[in-house]
């Protein structure tokens, strides 16, 4: 995402990051599905949601 988006871009994910900073894997995957990107990327979206969550 960083790569794509920018660290700019990135850090505007603020409950994405909010969620990481607790270490809660899981809500930081659905944030990241709850998104614009995540329309925008299709299926990587889901890959990287699920990476996250694992």
């Amino acid at each position: 995402m960083g790569f794509n988006l920018g660290m700019a871009g990135l850090f505007k994910f603020k409950r994405m990051c909010a969620a990481l900073d607790i270490k809660d894997y899981d809500k930081a995957a659905v944030e990241m599905l709850d998104s614009r990107w995540a329309c925008q990327v299709g299926h990587r979206a889901h890959r990287l949601a699920d990476m996250m969550r694992r």
